[in-house]
């Protein structure tokens, strides 16, 4: 449960396991040296840093020392690094997907999206690399080879 409390100020309640709240006193224990009434807020405002940090490097190869491009090998479908870096960035981590009511507000489930489909030669660059949330990567998927070829090839990850 979050609710507000005031601007800028929110109450968040969860029922947690045993495993989880040994973490959070371990965690506690920790940092006594920098938080040393053991504050949830700071620990876990800690943890979540330290989580976003480690999901931005895996999902869009975010790093403070990003290394020189390599170039792609002719014909791989292999979205390097720079790239994924630079569409996270322009498109603001957020579906760019715009449709008839504006743009889609999604920031989960995000998927690299083609613009031109890699199988009619597009190629994986930051000009023809978009943000789509799951949803209208199949759509725009279905609109361009049809949705009985996409039924057949869509994998569904877990």
């Amino acid at each position: 449960m979050v609710a507000a409390l005031a601007p800028e100020r929110y109450k968040i309640q969860f029922t947690a396991s045993r495993e989880v709240h040994d973490k959070l006193r371990h965690a506690q224990d920790l940092l006594r040296h920098v938080v040393p009434i053991g504050d949830v807020a700071v620990v876990f405002d800690r943890a979540l840093s330290a989580l976003i940090e480690q999901l931005e490097k895996q999902k869009c190869a975010a790093t403070s020392r990003p290394r020189q491009p390599r170039a792609s090998a002719p014909g791989s479908r292999h979205v390097p690094a720079s790239v994924r870096r630079e569409v996270w960035r322009r498109d603001g981590g957020r579906c760019a997907f715009v449709g008839a009511r504006g743009r889609c507000s999604e920031r989960g489930f995000l998927e690299v999206h083609h613009v031109v489909p890699f199988a009619a030669g597009g190629a994986p660059d930051a000009g023809n690399i978009e943000l789509r949330c799951r949803a209208h990567n199949l759509y725009e998927a279905e609109l361009f080879f049809g949705p009985e070829i996409v039924k057949e090839s869509h994998v569904v990850w877990g």
